[in-house]
């Protein structure tokens, strides 16, 4: 993490010359400034080697990175220039045609997307179609594109057939010599034509006839956007299909060219037990229920990767087949398919082949446990607070660190668990076969340490310990290992909660790092404000946040979460102290149920906050919002018998904070008895900013009549009402508003009647609706909205099925066959319709 490591320095030193509050260190502004310069330096020569770096720049405190950059930069230039990275073998491929038992292996899963293909490549169309195939390292792209390269019939549709393996780092001569060769027998790699010739030669042989080109494993646009140029459009059918690991080149190649992306998809359960008996089985082997069940049991744990179930089939053939040796091994698969060296061998080019500003982001999801789903606002966070991003201004860390999660996804080493109402990524986690190679390539750099009970060697130098099971800091050996730390800048609690104290270590002086929610303190952590380095600071509280917490002058993210209390939340609500007005450099406060006090003094501005959740309704006044001028992102909650009027009159004062993007309101004790709320306002007029794009109401219970205060914001594109935020049983929409709505989400109301109208969501794309009993149907009008994509309905009255049932059938009708239906109850598990 040499690059990540050059970051944090750079990011350091730049934060002394720029700090008034930080006393000056014992070398002179000068050398300070030479250090920044000479770092800066090294940032460009690794940019310009980007993937050819695997050397480490290792660091202490301010001080002794400083002292250890001025001593060792000249060395770090000399490795840069010598370093390169691990050999690789092009010719590694496993696939589901190499396998254990040697002969020729039956096809699983494949069925529809061979039946595609075909149906793509011999398809009556006069122009070229590329057909790019994306998707995981070990999903089977190679072995699809084969089995359908050698189908009889594709062989006697097209003229000419080339198939060009490439790889990562394949020579574009090479590239050329091999479909030389495919068209003209009797070439090799000592042929005298030059690079252009070739070229010439391929696009002339090519010209006229119908032809099929494969290129696969493509990692580059620029190698294909080259290629492309040399490829002939006849107008008589020809086809090119390209694999891919990386969704930026399928996306890249359809773009130019139009038509169809493939998706490979994972196995499933059934398909990867078919596969793992076969690799490890003689077909007419039958087993024994009971080893049957171990089997299915260690298919499932592969996650329908076949090249992870070919690892452990490969693992499995080489010991006797008991009953007792399959359980152990269905226990520890993730470790037996980490130990495959093949298949990290496969799998490691993933990250070696990421940009290096990638790459830190990448090891950094070993902190999480290999299942952990992990919120995106939670990781972003974290890689900001962390120091190892630089984006480029004027565009924010925030935003750049989600430019790298989608870079990662788009590189199929990371997995979208569940997408957001606005359609991003709501939580995600790493494939559970690259999880090892994050905790390994952390290992080499000391990049961060898993502790455990049984052995820490090492653990002296790491820069982040991650803690998986918060018991281990009750653990004398860990609790002593922990303490001969000196230079840890992160501590990572992921593990489950843990409701009782236990005696965590917060002794490190360089902590920028402090994560942990599971954790449960009693007594507010007062060792905690002399680590004066914290950026990211999050831990379980139901005390009041004492003042000395303005120590920590580089605090950006703060978030204290409350433990489960039957106490009601004005009971227990505290107000934060006085001092946080000036903790300037916060970008997101999260302290549930309490107040931000009245600014006393002048100069109260807390101008880098963007993010301010769970404060009561109490504080969204004019005076305190009016010194948060960049605040995107609000929550606040109040109490119906209390607080409602002071709730309702929040929204006025939000009206003026016009930066703001997403607002939540929560009442936390909604009752479906208490008397209707009515809010005066003037028809076509909302109280709410008119820049505001999500909005969140829970509990109001707002007559139905004030929805046209909300249908008159011209930006909103999520709307989510839910535990009585309406009511009333009729709700009349309006002929007007919400002409930009995309998703909507109603949940527990008493509703009985929708009525639609004319010009209804023009643009809605998905439709929620959930434990609504009284609800009928839905309005008729959704069969002219078409842009729905999606209909989802969750405990419903028949009736109401019925009606989206016919609305779909409706769509279906009228050309979208991209809309969805999907009915669910809260026994059964979802049941898609299409």
């Amino acid at each position: 993490m040499a690059y990540a490591t050059l970051i944090s320095l750079k990011q350091t030193i730049e934060r002394l010359l720029n700090s008034s509050q930080i006393p000056n260190l014992p070398p002179c502004p000068k050398t300070i400034q030479f250090a920044y310069e000479e770092v800066k330096s090294l940032q460009e020569v690794f940019m310009s080697e980007d993937n050819n770096i695997s050397k480490r720049l290792l660091g202490g405190s301010v001080n002794e990175e400083i002292h250890f950059f001025t001593e060792t930069v000249k060395k770090i230039k000399d490795q840069l220039s010598n370093s390169s990275l691990p050999e690789e073998d092009d010719a590694v491929v496993l696939s589901t045609t190499d396998h254990v038992g040697g002969k020729k292996s039956t096809m699983f899963g494949l069925d529809n997307e061979l039946s595609k293909l075909k149906d793509l490549l011999v398809r009556d169309e006069s122009p070229s179609l590329v057909i790019p195939i994306v998707g995981m390292a070990g999903i089977g792209k190679t072995t699809l594109v084969k089995e359908v390269y050698g189908d009889p019939y594709i062989l006697s549709h097209f003229e000419h057939r080339i198939f060009v393996s490439l790889g990562p780092e394949c020579p574009w001569r090479k590239i050329l010599l091999s479909v030389r060769a495919q068209i003209s027998s009797g070439i090799d790699e000592t042929h005298v034509e030059s690079n252009t010739e070739l070229a010439v030669h391929m696009y002339n042989s090519l010209w006229g006839s119908r032809y099929l080109i494969v290129l696969d494993d493509i990692w580059d646009n620029i190698v294909w956007a080259v290629f492309r140029r040399y490829l002939p459009d006849n107008g008589n059918g020809s086809r090119i299909m390209l694999t891919t690991r990386l969704q930026q080149v399928a996306r890249y190649a359809n773009d130019n060219d139009g038509g169809f992306i493939l998706k490979k998809r994972f196995l499933n359960e059934e398909e990867s037990w078919l596969l793992l008996r076969e690799k490890v089985l003689a077909t007419d082997w039958l087993l024994p229920p009971e080893l049957e069940k171990a089997g299915r049991k260690i298919a499932k744990k592969c996650e329908g990767l076949p090249l992870a179930i070919i690892a452990v089939a490969k693992h499995l053939s080489q010991a006797e087949k008991t009953l007792e040796y399959w359980k152990k091994v269905a226990k520890e698969v993730h470790s037996v398919v980490g130990a495959d060296k093949e298949l990290s061998k496969v799998l490691s080019r993933s990250y070696y082949y990421l940009p290096q500003c990638l790459k830190p982001c990448f090891v950094y999801m070993g902190v999480f446990p290999h299942d952990y789903e992990i919120p995106t606002s939670k990781l972003v966070s974290m890689w900001c607070a962390e120091g190892f991003l630089e984006p480029n201004p004027p565009q924010s860390s925030e935003d750049f660190a989600v430019e790298c999660l989608e870079e990662l996804v788009w590189s199929n080493v990371l997995q979208v668990r569940e997408h957001n109402s606005s359609g991003g990524i709501k939580t995600c986690n790493i494939y559970f076969v690259f999880w090892h190679i994050c905790v390994r390539e952390a290992e080499k750099d000391k990049f961060f340490h898993i502790v455990n009970s049984y052995g820490n060697q090492g653990i002296e130098s790491q820069r982040r310990l991650c803690i998986h099971n918060n018991v281990l800091f009750g653990i004398k050996d860990v609790h002593k290992s922990m303490a001969s730390i000196l230079n840890a800048r992160s501590l990572l609690c992921t593990g489950p909660q843990h409701q009782y104290p236990v005696p965590i270590r917060l002794g490190y002086h360089l902590l920028r790092v402090l994560d942990a929610p599971t954790v449960r303190f009693y007594g507010f952590p007062i060792e905690v404000v002399k680590l004066v380095q914290l950026r990211y600071l999050a831990f379980t509280y139901n005390g009041k946040i004492p003042a000395s917490i303005s120590k920590l002058q580089n605090l950006q993210y703060l978030i204290v979460r409350q433990y489960l209390s039957i106490v009601s939340s004005r009971a227990r609500r505290s107000c934060l102290p006085m001092e946080i007005w000036n903790m300037r450099e916060l970008r997101h406060l999260q302290v549930m149920g309490s107040d931000l006090p009245n600014p006393d003094f002048e100069g109260a501005l807390l101008p880098n906050l963007s993010t301010l959740l769970g404060i009561s309704a109490h504080s969204c006044t004019e005076e305190i919002l009016g010194r948060i001028p960049n605040l995107k992102k609000l929550g606040f909650q109040g109490e119906l018998a209390l607080d409602a009027v002071e709730t309702l009159c929040c929204f006025n004062q939000v009206f003026n904070s016009y930066r703001l993007k997403s607002l939540k309101c929560v009442i936390v004790n909604p009752n479906p008895t208490f008397h209707q709320v009515f809010v005066p306002a003037l028809p076509g007029v909302s109280i709410f900013p008119s820049g505001l794009k999500k909005l969140t109401l829970c509990g109001l219970s707002l007559g139905w009549e004030n929805m046209s205060m909300i249908a008159c914001i011209g930006n909103l594109e999520v709307l989510k009402l839910r535990c009585y935020a309406f009511r009333g049983p009729v709700w009349q929409t309006s002929k007007r508003g919400f002409k930009n709505l995309r998703f909507l989400l109603i949940e527990d109301m008493d509703l009985e009647y929708w009525q639609g109208s004319e010009s209804f969501l023009p643009d809605l794309q998905r439709l929620t609706v959930g434990h609504c009993y009284k609800l009928k149907e839905i309005p008729w009008q959704f069969e002219k909205v078409p842009s729905l994509e999606m209909m989802e309905l969750v405990d419903c009255a028949p009736s109401l099925v019925a009606s989206a049932e016919k609305i779909l059938k409706q769509q279906k009708g009228h050309g979208n066959d991209v809309l969805q239906l999907c009915v669910k109850s809260s026994k059964d598990a979802r049941k898609p319709k299409s």
